[in-house]
């Protein structure tokens, strides 16, 4: 059962990573140099509600190992703190995809007279990626100095 756990949270949590990484470094500039600032847009918005909820999947699959562990050996160490984390971080990701993407739509949709309400949710939004990206990457700091 252990390397069953322990298969779960590296898929999730590589996975999860991944996903920002990919999408933050290599997608998104890709699509606004080749597509222009419009259309990228428009895709970016479009792939936004699935990699959020990619994210949340993963949050689940993260939160379910730690629960699993404490109920099948014991809550010490970093259980609950990991509990603690992976909720928030599957918080978050619920709130970018449910209330923050609809919003930053809203006000793109507006055109000039949203351009100030976009930017301020934009930089929102970059800077939850930037905060769930940096977690991910502490977490699998632990892991390594864990031992798994």
């Amino acid at each position: 059962m252990g390397n069953l756990l322990l298969f779960l949270e590296l898929a999730a949590i590589s996975l999860w990573l991944g996903s920002i990484v990919f999408f933050s470094f290599v997608v998104a500039p890709a699509l606004f140099r080749s597509l222009g600032k419009e259309t990228a847009g428009m895709a970016v918005r479009t792939i936004f509600p699935q990699y959020y909820l990619l994210g949340i999947a993963c949050g689940l699959v993260l939160c379910g190992v730690q629960v699993a562990r404490g109920l099948l050996w014991y809550w010490g160490g970093m259980i609950r703190p990991s509990i603690v984390l992976f909720v928030l971080l599957t918080a978050v990701a619920v709130y970018a995809r449910q209330r923050l993407t609809p919003a930053v739509d809203a006000a793109r949709k507006e055109g000039e007279s949203g351009k100030t309400d976009f930017d301020r949710l934009h930089r929102r939004s970059v800077q939850l990626n930037a905060f769930l990206l940096l977690c991910l990457v502490v977490h699998i700091i632990w892991m390594a100095m864990r031992g798994y």
